[in-house]
């Protein structure tokens, strides 16, 4: 459950990253702008990765997570949606780079909790690898999505799909194995 997380998470971060100047230099933006948003997206995951870590710290982790991936393919749709406010889509592509990138980053230090110390550095290694297939994945998709002349909102409202995947796949983890490493 957590590589299928880590893979689901890095569709949608891969995806974002990958197109979104592209989805937005041909939705109308100028090639600047398009730059500043999409690096907007990254900045997110600045910020909330402080903020995650506080967060797993005090509440449960794996509900912090999940949240943090639905609202990351909430923030996508409304980004798919806001293209007629160069404002407003600045503010939830870094809303959606915190959500996406936080909840990613906060992946490794819940799967280190999850596994034993004896496989705890080949469980989060073989999480990474896996979720790199995501990555890959991620920007393919988009790729053969833009080939099928897929329109901007309909390509980020897709993302709600492993967005949810993500998010339910660690409440199960969380119901199936509730318990820390020893």
């Amino acid at each position: 459950l957590l590589w299928f997380t880590y893979f689901m998470g890095l569709i949608i971060i891969y995806l974002l990253t990958s197109w979104l100047p592209t989805l937005m230099r041909e939705s109308g933006a100028t090639m600047e702008r398009a730059a500043f948003i999409g690096g907007l997206f990254q900045l997110g995951g600045v910020v909330s990765a402080l903020f995650i870590g506080w967060a797993m710290d005090r509440f449960n982790p794996n509900r912090v997570i999940a949240s943090f991936y639905l609202l990351a393919g909430i923030f996508a749709c409304i980004v798919g949606q806001s293209l007629g406010s160069p404002t407003l889509l600045a503010i939830f592509v870094l809303c959606a780079g915190m959500a996406a990138n936080g909840a990613q980053t906060a992946m490794p230090v819940l799967s280190a909790r999850f596994y034993p110390t004896q496989c705890r550095a080949t469980g989060v290694a073989w999480m990474s690898g896996i979720g790199r297939f995501g990555a890959v994945f991620g920007a393919w998709i988009g790729a053969v999505l833009l080939g099928n002349q897929w329109s901007f909102s309909s390509i980020l409202s897709l993302l709600l799909i492993p967005a949810i995947a993500a998010a339910l796949a660690i409440l199960i983890k969380s119901f199936v194995a509730h318990t820390d490493a020893v």
